[in-house]
């Protein structure tokens, strides 16, 4: 999917971007930035950000726009309906090597290496025949989006634990209908995020693998990603919103039951189950190796057939 969408936008723009000169400057003189983000935990240290005042303190006006798939991103991006986006590496390399001029102005977070703290997991229904991961040949296995991160992690899992990903069917279903997916039989097992997960554990469901955690423990996870036009033409006010958000996460970091606490007003989920719900190892630094790293993995598992340069996707005022 996202390699179709990212397709269909170099067919629009023609490699171009209509993000180039940005939104102008409010009344106020605070600069608009509209910024999307999954409604995860992820998302946490923009919300504070804008909480605590930090990205005020730097002239701008942040305001977040919810989206569902990070496929759905790259085209804002690249019209101007969005300046920034919450995404992993795999669309932002995909999107790369068909010519689009993305860029990583500050990480987010790391996939952790503990399973007991990861926060996506593979979970079956309880009296699924599927219980270790070397079981899952002939699986039909839900992520939230094909071609993504989540399907790249589960890939690599799969591979480590000797089953062929050939022989696994992938199915694209958003993360709240993935524990009725499960339940009701249409997939066999489905790589739950928080704070979904905890739904999906709280009725009975029981992990398989731990994707992340198994195959890229330390690697980074989510980035905030933007277009090269826009970056450079409005290069201070990259540089601002680049130092806020290094704060923001920063903070989040350091104050995980703000982070925690904070989803109340981004995700649907009651207190009680956010309470239960494993945090992000939340992490702004973020280099050119990840982009190598992830892009050799995407060309293993036949998501391109050769590595990009990931030259420049790190971006420097």
């Amino acid at each position: 999917m996202i390699a179709s969408t990212v397709a269909a936008v170099l067919l629009v723009t023609g490699c171009g971007a209509g993000a180039g000169s940005g939104p102008a400057a409010r009344s106020d003189g605070l600069i608009p930035v509209t910024v999307g983000v999954t409604p995860l935990l992820n998302a946490a240290p923009l919300y504070l950000g804008i909480q605590h005042g930090f990205f005020k303190d730097a002239g701008l006006a942040v305001e977040p726009k919810v989206i569902q798939a990070a496929a759905t991103a790259i085209p804002s991006l690249m019209n101007g309906e969005l300046q920034y986006a919450l995404v992993s590496a795999v669309p932002a390399i995909t999107a790369k090597s068909q010519g689009l001029p993305v860029a990583a102005v500050a990480g987010n977070d790391v996939y952790v290496s503990d399973p007991k703290d990861d926060g996506s997991v593979l979970l079956v229904a309880p009296n699924s025949r599927f219980q270790r991961t070397a079981d899952l040949t002939g699986a039909t296995i839900a992520i939230v989006g094909l071609r993504s991160m989540p399907e790249l992690a589960t890939r690599l899992a799969l591979t480590k634990a000797g089953v062929d990903p050939a022989s696994v069917k992938f199915v694209e279903i958003p993360y709240p209908e993935m524990l009725a997916g499960v339940r009701d039989g249409r997939v066999d097992a489905a790589l739950f995020a928080d704070p979904f997960l905890g739904q999906a554990t709280s009725q009975g469901l029981r992990p398989v693998t731990y994707p992340y955690s198994t195959a890229l423990p330390g690697v980074t996870g989510l980035l905030w990603i933007g277009v090269q036009p826009y970056l450079q033409q409005n290069a201070d006010a990259a540089a601002k919103f680049t130092t806020a958000m290094t704060r923001a996460v920063e903070y989040a970091a350091a104050h995980p039951d703000e982070a925690r606490a904070s989803a109340t007003g981004f995700t649907t989920l009651s207190p009680q189950a956010l309470a239960a719900a494993h945090l992000p190892a939340y992490r702004s630094a973020v280099d050119e190796a990840t982009f190598t790293r992830i892009a050799g993995a995407m060309v293993q598992q036949g998501f391109l057939k050769s590595v990009p340069s990931v030259e420049g996707m790190v971006w420097h005022r």
